[in-house]
């Protein structure tokens, strides 16, 4: 059913295997030798604060770890950087190295002074970031069988032992979606964005009932016949947990097909158009996180009952 999001209910909690949760995930990063220096540190708040099963943590790259002894080598900066023990090895074990083949959509050159796109100094490789993040990542093939992932930054650090398993939280609550925090994106990196909601909505009566519920301050045409965009807001998401298969109904992939925009404010409409904001969503206020660019007012850890 169109904004609802099912878990499997035919096994009950706690008669599956005791070893394993009744569900799969996976701790994602997007990778590249320039930034090992700062993910040791973050991988490092992970295995020291971040409870429950032991998931792979798999590191996307566009590259940087193609050669074999690249990947060994970071296996073992890992595993001395924890220090070099039985629980370091068994952590560094737990990486896994996933390519990414980024490519311009078609029709799309990439010469940067004939797209003039926003932040041109980082074209075109934040650009496929942003899509990736906000598309393309619920069908690659990696993640298929897989129930959620964590995406962390590798500036991204759990600063405190989290009193409680946030995969465990969000399939025992049936949320869709776990962020930190949420703010205000620029004009400029989310243009046309609140108008293409708008009209979306106006064809799509069911998205537009949701977007009420939500209290979507979108896009509006004023007394004066005047389009009136406010400020777009979007999740902070250099963290984020994802209910993979909330997000691949047919409903919300159509909305994706015609996309092209930064991956925290699409996130924020995503979730506002399809989904129950207060149902279907957690914030994780009682994790202790930091990353440079995000404000993350903390509140206490309240343990799973």
């Amino acid at each position: 059913m169109h904004g609802d999001f099912s878990v499997d209910e035919e096994t009950p909690m706690g008669q599956a295997d005791a070893r394993l949760p009744p569900f799969t995930a996976v701790i994602l990063y997007l990778v590249s030798q320039s930034r090992v220096v700062e993910m040791l540190d973050s991988l490092a708040s992970l295995h020291a604060n971040l409870p429950g099963h032991p998931w792979p943590v798999v590191l996307f790259h566009t590259g940087d770890f193609d050669d074999v002894e690249a990947q060994q080598t970071l296996v073992r900066q890992v595993d001395e950087y924890l220090g070099a023990d039985a629980e370091s090895m068994r952590f560094a074990a737990r990486l896994e190295f996933v390519k990414l083949e980024w490519a311009l959509p078609e029709g799309i050159p990439d010469n940067v002074t004939q797209v003039d796109p926003v932040e041109a100094f980082r074209w075109p490789g934040y650009h496929h970031m942003c899509a990736f993040f906000a598309v393309h990542v619920f069908t690659h093939p990696r993640l298929q069988d897989v129930t959620y992932y964590m995406r962390m930054d590798t500036d991204s650090l759990i600063e405190e032992p989290l009193c409680y398993d946030p995969f465990e939280l969000m399939h025992r609550n049936r949320k869709v979606y776990g962020y930190r925090s949420v703010g205000g994106d620029a004009f400029e990196v989310t243009r046309g964005l609140p108008e293409y909601v708008a009209d979306y909505a106006s064809r799509h009566s069911p998205v537009a009932d949701r977007l009420r519920h939500n209290d979507w301050d979108g896009a509006y045409v004023d007394e004066d016949g005047e389009m009136v965009v406010p400020r777009t807001l979007g999740y902070f998401n250099s963290f984020e947990i994802v209910a993979l298969q909330a997000f691949r109904r047919p409903d919300v992939q159509e909305f994706f097909s015609r996309l092209d925009e930064r991956d925290a404010p699409i996130r924020y409409a995503t979730v506002q158009m399809f989904f129950d904001d207060e149902r279907d969503t957690e914030e994780f206020c009682g994790m202790k996180y930091y990353h440079p660019q995000v404000p993350t007012p903390h509140c206490p850890c309240v343990p799973l009952s």
